[in-house]
């Protein structure tokens, strides 16, 4: 384990009896060394090339004081405007998740086949659509973890020796891209594709392999035990219990708009830029298909990890046992040295680090609205935002 969570509730109690909210004074002397940080990092990311568009913004919320600054994103950018989070949508379908064991309606610890408790169901449909490969020996904690090596259809392609018209392609791009943009995506569809052809990574349990589809079938999961759509478990329980009014799960096809305001998003590659901004991510239910903003975002990881969201803080505790041999993540949730506790998340078009550091009581919101096709451009960018976000930090005295 990273660390003790429960010890560092206990150091952020003390921390914040200590501190003072900063004054207008302490806004307008840190603000001017912020927005140069932002505005050099993001010049010296994007001065090698060409024909792009994009930005960056960074939303810190601090005991000193709130702050946001940008470069490169369309006037009038602010902690409100709404972007697409991507895989940030784990940590609250992992909070969904753990609510659940929580109220005793589910054990994180069962195989995917037992009985849901006090019913004669089973977590996951025993029908074709669900024989994946390894069923009866993954766990619902397995699949929190990505240790159940679950097939992931949204990182991989579909393997050569499958005899169909994806082999070979990534299947939800392909799809959107070359037959139906507006394709309406279902669980049963995204488990069926891999029941069909028995895809998998292996035996559960063995290693770390992060796969977006684990997280489709949680999805399933809280709406067997729940009773209750995905998205309406989520926005019942937690978006609205938390008073996160500016975010929103889009699950249908055919919904692909933002609410404004909203940062386009843009897919850049040797020169050549795509905006992406509105897309169907039907196919993400659960694992990418959150829409939000940078206060949003904030609230809710300051409250989750400090125990206030509705997940008592023995619940959290379980969820940021952060291995290092698992990639140092936990249950939907990562840590990240000198960043804390939280989660990152990547689609066309947008990049998103959002983390939450129960040492200082910082939060940090990062949203870049450029995103590379080129992988090693991607991992600069990266750990540019990431050193950009420890400096800022150190502006502040963090």
């Amino acid at each position: 384990m990273r660390t003790n969570y429960l010890a560092f509730l206990t150091i952020l109690l003390i921390i914040s009896w200590g501190c003072k909210k900063s004054d207008d004074i302490g806004l307008t002397y840190y603000a001017p060394t912020l927005q140069n940080s932002v505005d050099t990092t993001w010049q010296h990311f994007t001065t090698p090339l060409s024909n792009f568009k994009g930005g960056l913004g960074i939303y810190i919320v601090s005991p000193k004081g709130n702050y946001f600054v940008s470069s490169g994103l369309e006037r009038g950018a602010s902690a409100v405007s709404h972007f697409r989070a991507a895989s940030i949508t784990k940590s609250f379908t992992s909070t969904a998740v753990m609510l659940l064991d929580q109220q005793g309606k589910l054990n994180i610890e069962d195989l995917v086949t037992k009985m849901i408790p006090g019913t004669n169901m089973p977590y996951l449909p025993d029908d074709a659509n669900y024989n994946i490969p390894y069923k009866n020996k993954i766990t619902i904690r397995q699949l929190l973890e990505h240790r159940a090596n679950v097939f992931d259809q949204v990182n991989s392609v579909i393997p050569d020796t499958v005899k169909a018209w994806y082999a070979g392609k990534t299947y939800y791009l392909s799809y959107i891209l070359n037959i139906e943009r507006y394709h309406q995506f279902t669980l049963d569809e995204l488990h069926q594709l891999i029941s069909k052809h028995q895809l998998t990574y292996g035996p559960p349990g063995i290693e770390h392999h992060y796969s977006n589809n684990g997280y489709t079938l949680l999805a399933k999961i809280i709406e067997r035990v729940s009773g209750k759509t995905y998205h309406n478990f989520v926005r019942d329980e937690i978006l609205s219990k938390n008073h996160l009014n500016e975010t929103s799960l889009p699950y249908l096809g055919n919904d692909t708009a933002m609410k404004a305001p909203y940062l386009r998003g843009y897919y850049y590659n040797n020169g050549m830029t795509i905006d992406f901004t509105n897309f169907n991510v039907s196919w993400g239910i659960a694992e990418g298909n959150i829409i939000s903003t940078f206060h949003d975002l904030a609230t809710f990881y300051k409250n989750l990890l400090t125990g206030s969201a509705g997940v008592n803080p023995q619940q959290v505790s379980r969820m940021t046992q952060c291995l290092t041999t698992n990639e140092s993540y936990g249950l939907g949730i990562e840590f990240k040295e000198g960043l804390g506790y939280g989660h990152t998340g990547s689609h066309y078009g947008y990049l998103t680090v959002a983390f939450y550091d129960p040492l200082t009581d910082v939060t940090v919101i990062s949203e870049s609205t450029l995103y590379p096709g080129d992988h090693n451009l991607d991992a600069i960018q990266g750990k540019a935002v990431v050193s950009l976000i420890k400096q800022m930090k150190k502006t502040l005295g963090y």
